[in-house]
């Protein structure tokens, strides 16, 4: 069982490191996640079955700007590990994978709340011209996010899934909703904090014709796609080459 614990946190942290050093490759999704678990616990069909429902579950849901959303890794391996193990059903994963992934994100902010000393530290290193001491600041955040996963992955299981729930159980109700309806909220702040420093008013007109395009024609996000690559070929096609008057 240790053993078991120790590949499925390796699993969990390796993925969710992937997306953080070496590009998004989206290898931290639960489609991912719960087939590799499932490899590790001895039932690989269980963990496909596993990582399907959870990736229809969280498919929408991504990080924006300065929003931390729910853990998915953790919640996924978690959840998939301790569902092969107990041989529970849907919804009982279901009611596994959400309060572990609501208790992983309070973890994840206060990791990335600690990693501005990390911040800070290699900033003042490059004022000092120390490129050793930047190196090791940029790498010393890294090590903190993998063991922080590493962590929560490999002690949720030794210990299940009922003392996870109950944790979160304990936690005030006046906080779990002050805490859901300050998530919505993120979102919003982080997409308006990208726009404010990647808004060029030459493009903003594209940008609202897909605000548009969803919020008055019901457009789905798909076919907002669709009307922006067609936009982006018709501005790539017309567009004056360099050395052209029109």
């Amino acid at each position: 069982m240790v053993i078991q614990g120790i590949l499925i946190a390796l699993i969990a942290a390796v993925v969710y490191m992937e997306s953080r050093i070496g590009g998004q490759h989206m290898l931290d999704r639960p489609i991912i996640i719960g087939p590799l678990v499932g490899l590790v616990m001895g039932d690989f069909q269980t963990g496909l079955i596993i990582g399907g429902e959870l990736e229809l579950v969280w498919m929408g849901l991504v990080g924006i700007g300065t929003s931390t959303p729910p853990d998915v890794v953790v919640g996924s391996a978690l959840a998939t590990a301790l569902a092969i193990q107990t041989g529970a059903d849907y919804q009982t994963t279901l009611a596994l994978a959400i309060p572990i992934a609501l208790l992983a994100q309070f973890v994840a902010i206060g990791v990335a709340i600690l990693n501005t000393t990390f911040a800070h530290y290699a900033d003042n290193q490059i004022a000092k011209g120390n490129w050793k001491g930047i190196a090791i600041g940029n790498w010393s955040g890294s090590l903190m996010y993998f063991l922080s996963k590493f962590l929560m992955v490999f002690i949720g299981f030794m210990v299940g899934g009922d003392v996870i729930k109950g944790i979160v159980n304990h936690i005030p109700q006046v906080i779990q909703a002050g805490l859901a309806q300050s998530g919505n909220l993120l979102p919003a702040l982080g997409i308006a904090m990208l726009m404010q420093l990647s808004l060029d008013k030459k493009y903003a007109a594209f940008l609202f014709l897909g605000f548009a395009l969803v919020a008055f024609f019901n457009i789905s996000t798909i076919g907002a796609a669709i009307f922006g690559a067609i936009c982006a070929y018709l501005y790539y096609q017309f567009k004056p080459r360099e050395g052209e008057l029109f």
